[in-house]
């Protein structure tokens, strides 16, 4: 399966893919449209496809993540009617894969001033149980305010408040790893990465694999 492209890239098959799983993935996917998954750090790609990411992550959950205190007035809810200033904010810090239509998966909160959008945060990934938060980012102007921790502890409450547990995914050697572990958030897995695959430009079809 596989999110609408003005969504998120993001692409999923089972833990031990078959060859009729990479071709299933095949159908929905492109040399210009590939497919992003969050895998183990040895997952193989099999031939047929190109790999046009592999980053190392670790995998945090909200195990001593604060969410008692109160909401900040200045922080207000963000849809489809802040797109274009969200993706403007997204396109200047790059977080992440953030899309058009990326504000489906809701839960967006960000913090404005003087008609700026100055930082956001908000959900992406669910399953049963858990939501992923996702697209922290702050102007560089704004940083070291304090914004990112305070609208990530937001997000972290309202799935909370829904009965679900949160997690999130950071780059190895990323400095933001100290910063929400300082929040409370609790190391998982440190062995995933995140690939960007496409099928290569020579395969015609699905692969035979």
């Amino acid at each position: 399966m596989r999110y609408p492209d003005d969504v998120a890239p993001f692409g999923s098959m089972p833990m031990n893919p078959t060859s009729d799983d990479w071709a299933d993935l095949a159908g929905l996917t492109t040399m210009d449209d590939p497919a992003a998954m969050f895998v183990p750090q040895d997952f193989i790609v099999p031939a047929g496809w190109v790999t046009r990411l592999s980053l190392g992550l670790s995998q945090l959950t909200d195990d001593g993540v604060d969410t008692t205190g109160p909401r900040g007035a200045d922080i207000v809810e963000l849809g489809a009617a802040q797109v274009e200033a969200m993706l403007e904010l997204t396109t200047l810090t790059r977080p992440g894969p953030f899309l058009r239509r990326t504000t489906v998966f809701g839960g967006y909160v960000g913090i404005r001033e003087g008609g700026q959008l100055l930082a956001m945060a908000g959900r992406r990934l669910s399953m049963p149980g858990w939501v992923e938060v996702s697209a922290v980012c702050t102007h560089p102007a704004a940083r070291g305010r304090g914004y990112a921790k305070r609208l990530t502890t937001e997000v972290v409450r309202d799935i909370r408040a829904d009965g679900d547990r949160a997690f999130l995914h950071v780059a190895h050697g990323n400095p933001a790893r100290s910063v929400y572990e300082a929040m409370g958030f609790v190391i998982r897995r440190d062995d995933l990465k995140v690939v960007d695959v496409a099928r290569a430009e020579n395969a015609p079809g699905p692969p035979s694999i």
